[in-house]
């Protein structure tokens, strides 16, 4: 790889984390019960301010920006309704909440850490056990396959086609989609996916396949890694990047200082380490961040 991550195809040196994590809905289903301490981070809700414009499909416009759920309680009234399947609909129902001002608040992006929220955490655990080599497990299943991905296609009623020529645009449109996607993701990557070179998690065979990569924690406190990583960067997508779902320092093999997992389907990150790592993460300023059990729900 040309990036500053590197695909580790022997998953064997990862089998302890399959064999730690349990299957019962607890947080030890993502971080191995074998910390003193363990923390949730919350990631960031978006809040929408209109800006008086409309787009080309006159659609209003927003202008958004990140805000900690302990803002959105304040802003949010009405919790009912919604699904509770996430962290966020437990706590305030709807993924979206209109505001009486014309503003509304957004549940958190689902299945990665944000970028920003990553550094900061990544930065904190060089601080408190140096830049160790770690190991990076990727879902393979968003962002890294562009198998069954397609592109959502519009033709304006005022564009005079025939319907040969409205399908010859839009398979145009869907090829150079996916031609995209491909150079998008590493060569690397993507071999060690046609290989099964991946480690499930929490258990083989349940569509949860990882790719390993190794990299310094360094690397992760500058948010610019993701440009050159090969996981599916592109500049023009609204979630840029494809961040770790598990993160471990390498050494020693088994009994890592640390260890954080992002549940693909969640909008919360889990930490396992020491109570002084955990304490610090409560106390951030930047992290917005809970302490749990490894027996407690994982929302």
């Amino acid at each position: 790889m040309a990036g500053p991550l590197r695909v580790e195809p022997d998953v064997s040196s990862a089998r302890w984390v399959q064999e730690a994590l349990h299957e019962d809905g607890t947080v030890a289903t993502l971080v191995p019960p074998i910390f003193d301490a363990y923390a949730r981070i919350l990631h960031p809700a978006t809040l929408e301010t209109p800006t008086g414009e409309v787009n080309e499909w006159s659609v209003p416009e927003y202008a958004g920006r990140a805000i900690s759920w302990a803002d959105a309680a304040e802003l949010i009234d009405d919790r009912s309704g919604g699904q509770r399947w996430t962290a966020w609909q437990q706590r305030f129902g709807d993924d979206q909440h209109a505001l009486r001002d014309g503003r509304r608040v957004l549940a958190p992006h689902l299945g990665d850490i944000p970028i920003g929220l990553l550094a900061e955490l990544a930065a904190v655990l060089r601080d408190e056990h140096g830049d160790v080599e770690v190991l990076a497990g990727v879902w393979e299943g968003s962002g890294l396959d562009p198998t069954g991905s397609s592109l959502f296609f519009m033709v304006s009623d005022d564009e005079q086609m025939t319907a040969a020529e409205r399908q010859e645009l839009e398979r145009t449109a869907q090829r150079r989609h996916r031609e995209e996607l491909i150079s998008a993701v590493d060569p690397e990557v993507a071999a060690a996916m046609r290989r099964q070179q991946v480690l499930g998690l929490p258990r083989p065979q349940q569509a949860r396949g990882h790719v390993l990569l190794r990299a310094q924690l360094e690397v992760f406190c500058n948010p610019a890694w993701e440009r050159e990583a090969g996981l599916g960067w592109r500049a023009d997508w609204p979630y840029q990047g494809r961040t770790p779902n598990a993160l471990w320092p390498v050494e020693p093999a088994g009994a890592p200082a640390w260890f954080v997992a992002t549940d693909m389907d969640l909008d919360i990150t889990h930490v396992g380490g020491s109570g002084h790592l955990i304490g610090r993460l409560l106390g951030h300023p930047g992290i917005e961040a809970e302490r749990v059990r490894p027996t407690d729900p994982i929302v």
